[in-house]
């Protein structure tokens, strides 16, 4: 694993160390979580910006589930 050294301002080191030992973790695991969570975040944001105007543009060929009589019978239970 490569190592990473970063300045950061005393008020957010202060959080890391509380969160670290509230959390019996090391402050390397609270800061990787950190960034997967935001490198997860961007890659969701990009799958909607690669799509751009095409989202919500055409419809699924689907009933609309937003009104009551297309739900009749959801969820009942069938007997075989």
């Amino acid at each position: 694993m490569r190592t990473l050294t970063l300045k950061m301002p005393a008020e957010l080191s202060d959080w890391l160390e509380k969160q670290a030992r509230a959390l019996d973790r090391s402050k390397s695991e609270i800061a990787r979580e950190a960034l997967r969570a935001q490198r997860n975040r961007e890659n969701a944001q990009n799958v909607v910006a690669r799509a751009g105007e095409l989202v919500g543009k055409f419809a699924s060929g689907k009933k609309d589930s937003s009104h009551k009589k297309n739900l009749k019978g959801f969820g009942a239970w069938k007997r075989s």
